[in-house]
């Protein structure tokens, strides 16, 4: 294969899987020497570490989030940033929030900037939607996981962050009640819930 077809073959990778990472071209055959090459040309830029985009591709909330799907592969978006992507909440342009396994190594990404959350077991593994998202297969967690998971951190993120997600979502008749109660019963934070889901429920609500 000589250098156009392989340059014109990362430009193609870069476009068929959105967010392009060194291992793709290993898996076929190319060098990381022609992904600088092919930068230099201006056919593809950088955006963090060992994350490539087509070169006109706009550095926008949701390219944040297929980088950080890339990039964490066993990683699931969670708390603000799934809030974003669900309609409640402003996207987030240079940080995501994404859930890893309790035990797992902690991503090093220089863009976006990641907010981890640890979580084991069936609060790591339930609740997982894939979107695509610039091309990529993004895991997020369902509204009412993310809900679930922002009581279960509303010291750390704060909470009437919690709070006004709770509202928002039922405002906006986004919330299946049932699975909220199935989500905050997995991650132990029904009793805290309750009086909060009691009063958005009812016919009529102002707190």
């Amino acid at each position: 294969m000589d250098e156009p077809s392989k340059s014109d073959r990362i430009v193609e990778l870069a476009a068929k899987l959105g967010v392009l990472r060194p291992k793709d071209l290993a898996a076929e055959g190319i060098q990381a020497e022609y992904l600088r090459r092919v930068c230099d040309k201006g056919l593809i830029k950088k955006v963090g570490r060992g994350s490539y985009v087509l070169a006109d591709k706009q550095v926008t909330p949701h390219l944040a989030l297929a980088v950080a799907g890339r990039a964490v592969p066993n990683g699931v978006i969670c708390l603000r940033s799934a809030l974003a992507f669900h309609g409640l909440a402003e996207q987030l342009t240079d940080e995501v929030y994404i859930a890893i396994e309790r035990r797992a190594a902690r991503p090093r990404l220089d863009y976006p900037e990641v907010k981890v959350a640890r979580l084991g077991g069936p609060a790591f593994t339930e609740g997982v939607e894939h979107h695509e998202i610039e091309s990529v297969s993004v895991a997020i967690y369902c509204l009412e996981k993310t809900l679930a998971d922002l009581f279960k951190f509303r010291n750390k993120i704060g909470p009437h962050i919690a709070v006004d997600a709770l509202r928002a979502g039922f405002a906006a008749n986004k919330v299946n009640k049932d699975k909220l109660w199935h989500y905050a019963k997995l991650c132990r934070v029904e009793r805290v819930m309750k009086p909060y889901v009691d009063a958005l429920a009812s016919p009529s609500f102002d707190f």
